[in-house]
């Protein structure tokens, strides 16, 4: 049962990873297709992880936007092979006719083993649907992602557990084919319900279809071919994640012969402990009651902690009032240990706390942001969802007439995440030398790459506005779009994405755009944590309600937007958590 639990484990993590992998590839293949760096996207993913032997990409012609619609990268060897078109492409002949079972399901899942003709490996794929948001808010299935499972590893490990002398192991499939078996040629080529009527001497279909049923590990007898028809315990565990069940087989000899001496040992030394216990007690209820009142007394002392030690006679008694002793000084270790640890742990409590306050430091939050000034009014609200944030808003002058504004999201959660955020706040500063926000972007990327250990990256929306002309050239690195707010109530979406986030290509280009700000035209900017807000029935507040929230506030000044948005927050999450950072900036542009 333990090497099983050990196996199992095993099988579990790469069953798991190979649907983690499968569903963030359909997560993000639209956004990587559109950046023209899908193929290599997907290509270090089979790179990554050795025991996935191919990874098939389909996806929708109407999607827009995209280079290719169709990705193929499997291993060839020690290297792999990527192609790339707007049709099917496979290379085994087995796989087209598994997908089209798995897309008929419409639903993420797991194939039934097959052989690949094109590397002679046993694989099972599993199917993720690629999924699009439409304006209305509806989720539409757009392509296909399928990932292959190479069975090759699931065997070695199956086949390196070792169950007693004759024992041995096997995998089998939802059906009841057999995935891994010592017996080479039965893998793929036999099922459990064409077994002798001997192995089982039940009926075979009906104890099979039990054991492929069951959601619980479980026992029966058998006798197995192996053994020569013999009898033995059959121990099965099943995966939940795909229905695949794990059989281990022991010999019944195995199990009870080395037993019997043990037993008639035990049973023996059992008999005479409890004589000599029974002639112990009566030794002391007869001979030694007097030494019981110390004993009595030492638990007193121990109970209260308190009162004098009196001489004891040496004797058994003696022994166990020595071991109270022992037990009061341990009693008061512990309690120690428990005073340090809560001290340790308060501590640490401090550090948070004085995180989070040095966070706070570089939060802007006095108001009005520039009191001299009449041509701009902006405001602000930010609400981390816990201690500390890894969001950052900024609003600065490179000169007397350019205004930077930023919005960013930073990857990750905890101390870690805002630290970097920090850094990605002053590292901006620091770079916005010219007013032009691509070439601002752009320094910002390559020193984030340069400083970049723990493989953090930053979503950002940077714009630099000519307060003079009211042109705002904007850039934005994967962050959410913003919206231009007119004073008759339209709005504009910035929807235009300019690069990938910050701090992964220290090469990385950026390109951006420019927008005439109108009097009274207002810019909203906000991080994910708005749209993605969930309420008590798990529902996101999404972008079509925030937009629908800002048409309603159009001519109300900065604050109050702000104020408005808060409360229509507040009522949307009900009882609900908070689950991510809340940042919003909002600018008016009153020249």
């Amino acid at each position: 049962m333990s090497q099983s639990t050990h196996v199992t484990s095993q099988v579990q993590r790469y069953i798991i990873t190979t649907a983690e992998v499968a569903g963030n590839i359909s997560d993000q293949i639209i956004f990587y297709g559109q950046q023209d760096h899908a193929d290599l996207f997907i290509q270090s993913l089979v790179i990554k992880y050795p025991f996935i032997n191919a990874i098939y990409v389909d996806i929708d012609s109407t999607v827009a936007n995209l280079p290719y619609w169709s990705y193929f990268t499997y291993r060839d060897g020690d290297s792999t092979v990527i192609q790339r078109g707007s049709g099917n492409i496979s290379s085994c002949t087995n796989e087209q006719a598994q997908f089209k079972k798995l897309i008929k399901q419409n639903e993420t899942g797991w194939s039934e083993p097959y052989l690949c003709d094109r590397n002679n490996i046993v694989v099972a794929a599993y199917c993720s649907p690629i999924l699009t948001e439409t304006p209305s808010g509806q989720k539409i299935r757009v392509g296909e992602v399928i990932c292959e499972l190479s069975l090759n590893e699931l065997n070695r490990q199956v086949n390196s557990m070792k169950i007693g002398k004759e024992g041995f192991a096997f995998l089998m499939s939802k059906d009841g084919i057999y995935i891994t078996h010592p017996v080479t040629e039965w893998i793929l080529n036999r099922s459990i319900y064409e077994v002798n009527e001997k192995v089982l001497k039940e009926d075979v279909v009906s104890t099979t279809d039990n054991v492929l049923a069951d959601t619980k590990p479980g026992t029966l007898i058998a006798y197995p071919e192996l053994f020569n028809f013999e009898k033995a315990l059959v121990y099965y565990v099943p995966i939940r994640q795909n229905g695949w069940v794990l059989v281990s087989v022991l010999p019944y000899k195995e199990l009870f012969e080395p037993l019997y001496l043990p037993v008639l040992q035990m049973l023996f030394f059992s008999v005479l402990g409890i004589l000599i216990i029974y002639l112990t007690v009566t030794y002391i209820i007869n001979r030694q009651i007097k030494p019981l009142s110390l004993v009595t007394k030492q638990l007193k002392r121990f109970s209260n902690l308190t009162g004098p030690y009196k001489d004891i006679p040496e004797n058994e008694i003696d022994q166990v009032a020595e071991s109270l002793n022992y037990m009061k000084s341990w009693y008061e270790k512990y309690l120690q240990t428990q005073s340090d640890e809560q001290k340790k742990k308060q501590q640490r409590q401090e550090d948070m706390n004085q995180a989070s306050e040095i966070q706070q430091s570089f939060i802007k939050t006095i108001y009005p942001a520039f009191p001299g000034r009449t041509d701009i009014d902006l405001y602000s609200t930010y609400q981390p969802a816990k201690g500390v944030s890894g969001d950052l808003f900024d609003y600065f002058f490179i000169d007397d007439d350019h205004l930077v504004l930023t919005m960013g999201d930073v990857s990750g959660k905890g101390v870690p995440a805002a630290f970097f955020m920090s850094v990605a706040q002053t590292t901006i500063k620091t770079n916005a030398l010219v007013p032009k926000a691509n070439k601002i972007v752009e320094k910002v990327n390559k020193e984030l790459c340069t400083n970049n250990q723990h493989q953090f990256f930053l979503t950002l929306f940077l714009g630099v506005l000519d307060l003079k002309t009211g042109i705002l050239e904007y850039c934005n690195a994967a962050h959410t779009p913003g919206y231009v707010l007119t004073k008759n109530a339209k709005v504009k979406e910035l929807a235009q994405s300019h690069g990938l986030p910050l701090g992964l290509y220290p090469d990385k280009s950026y390109s951006s755009a420019k927008i005439q700000l109108n009097k009274e035209d207002t810019l909203v900017l906000y991080t994910d944590g708005v749209t993605e807000m969930l309420n008590e029935n798990n529902i996101q507040y999404g972008n079509h309600q925030l937009v629908e929230n800002i048409k309603t506030l159009a001519g109300q000044s900065p604050k109050e937007m702000i104020e408005r948005l808060e409360k229509s927050f507040k009522l949307y999450k009900g009882h609900a958590q908070q689950t991510d950072d809340i940042t919003m900036l909002i600018f008016n542009y009153q020249v």
